[in-house]
């Protein structure tokens, strides 16, 4: 999967962007307060974003 389809993933979930890291963006779930690194790879790994779908709550 590229980058922007995750972002727009992210979007629905309820994330934001809060600020630029070294290596990674940092996104942040309004309704929990909490943040998340996501690296700026172009292409990602699916095993590596289930991960990360994970520590999201889902807003259904």
């Amino acid at each position: 999967m590229n980058r922007n389809e995750f972002l727009k993933i992210l979007k629905e979930r309820g994330l934001v962007f809060y600020k630029n890291g070294s290596r990674h963006d940092i996104y942040i779930h309004i309704a929990s307060g909490k943040k998340i690194a996501i690296p700026r790879h172009r292409e990602m790994k699916n095993k590596f974003l289930k991960l990360i779908l994970k520590e999201i709550p889902n807003q259904n």
